[in-house]
């Protein structure tokens, strides 16, 4: 074992038996009760928004609210149907940049168990109104579409990158046979008023049901996602755009994770102040183990990876930049069914500072997956509190 890793291991040990006091301030959620999926990100001006679903008999209704002045607004109804497709793991994202807002929701496309498609509508500051709700993929082909992310981009733009199953449901001939393709990563950037001006296919086989994440850097916009091979080999990668062209997939780190199976715990990434930070989780030789790297060159290159958890986790992971430097991460450590959602604070140089527990919840599916962002150097924390119905909690520690 290298001795980086080694002292990491120790550290996380020796930390792990004594849990700093949680400076933990909870925060009046404006979600009521059957709300679940909560999503969390902060605005270029400091705001934060808060997404969540409310779910009512087979109505499901995605709605939001900001931050501002230790006030909620009033909820906003972004959208909302019967024939959507509500899943854990595979949960609405929502962005805003200085013209208005973007969301996404999942809408069953045809009878098949998994055939839904991503739809996304737009918010326009100026007009005060949400876009008709579209589908962002126009391939005409019943297939598993989802694990969305959505990046502010220049000029009132949103960068979406979505996993894409049209090639699995089209079959090539090859030596006779017929056989279908895998999962895709594509992206695209869509205007303030969602129309798409341009479109990607990332990476042709990628794992099937790991949520992508993306941030901007000093270069230009990065997505990091799980990549799988032939061989089921299935490691987080980065792409980046830069000059109008997106770079090789490449490896953040090789653990060469072989499963057969999608793991359904997808990577995080950050940007800011010169830094750019990948988490992620593992499970290599059935050992859980969440962990980042850090890289200085806007995701090009990164360190060797930095351990935060180990054995008792199940992942789950969040990231959220700090305005002292350095960055916020978040996990779920378990232990059976229950779990505590855990924050460390790192610096810059990948060198814990703080770890606090922020909460109890559960290990099970339905306690879906915390998320963090941040203002300055206060994180703001949403999940899903399932001890007695399910319900979107809020709560912000301030760094």
């Amino acid at each position: 074992m290298k001795l980086g890793v080694f002292i990491s291991l120790l550290l996380t040990a020796l930390i792990a038996r004594e849990v700093i006091a949680a400076d933990v301030e909870r925060l009046q959620s404006p979600a009521g009760k059957q709300t679940s999926l909560s999503r969390l990100t902060t605005d270029a001006n400091g705001r934060i928004h808060l997404s969540w679903v409310s779910s009512t008999g087979p109505l499901s209704s995605l709605y939001h609210a900001s931050f501002a002045d230790d006030e909620w607004s009033n909820a906003m109804l972004v959208g909302d149907g019967e024939d959507w497709f509500v899943n854990w793991a595979d949960f609405p994202f929502f962005s805003a940049n200085d013209a208005g807002m973007a969301a996404n929701w999942l809408r069953k496309s045809s009878d098949g168990i998994y055939d839904y498609d991503v739809v996304a509508t737009f918010y326009s500051a100026a007009t005060a109104q949400w876009s008709d709700p579209a589908v962002i993929h126009r391939d005409d082909v019943s297939a598993e579409y989802g694990f969305v992310s959505m990046l502010p981009m220049h000029n009132d733009a949103t960068l979406i990158a979505w996993l894409d199953g049209r090639e699995t449901r089209r079959n090539e001939s090859h030596a006779g046979a017929h056989i279908a393709g895998g999962m895709t990563l594509r992206a695209g950037i869509f205007n303030n008023e969602g129309k798409k001006t341009t479109e990607w296919q990332l990476d042709d086989l990628v794992c099937d049901c790991c949520q992508t994440s993306s941030a901007m850097t000093g270069s230009g916009p990065v997505v990091v996602y799980r990549n799988r091979t032939n061989e089921e080999v299935r490691d987080t990668y980065i792409t980046r755009l830069v000059d109008g062209q997106w770079s090789e997939p490449a490896a953040v780190y090789n653990d060469n994770w072989q499963v057969a199976g999608c793991p359904v715990n997808g990577p995080s990434v950050v940007s800011g102040n010169g830094l750019t930070v990948v988490a992620w989780f593992t499970a290599k030789n059935d050992n859980p183990t969440v962990s980042f790297a850090l890289s200085q060159d806007d995701g090009k290159t990164f360190g060797a990876p930095v351990i935060v958890a180990q054995e008792s986790t199940n992942g789950r992971i969040s990231l959220a930049v700090l305005d002292a430097g350095g960055f916020a991460i978040s996990w779920l450590e378990t232990s059976g069914a229950l779990a505590t959602i855990m924050l460390a604070r790192y610096d810059k140089h990948g060198r814990m500072m703080k770890r606090l527990a922020v909460a109890e919840t559960k290990s099970s599916r339905r306690s879906g997956f915390p998320v963090i962002s941040s203002h300055g150097n206060d994180v703001y924390v949403t999940w899903t509190d399932i001890e007695r119905e399910p319900r979107v909690k809020v709560a912000r520690m301030r760094f």
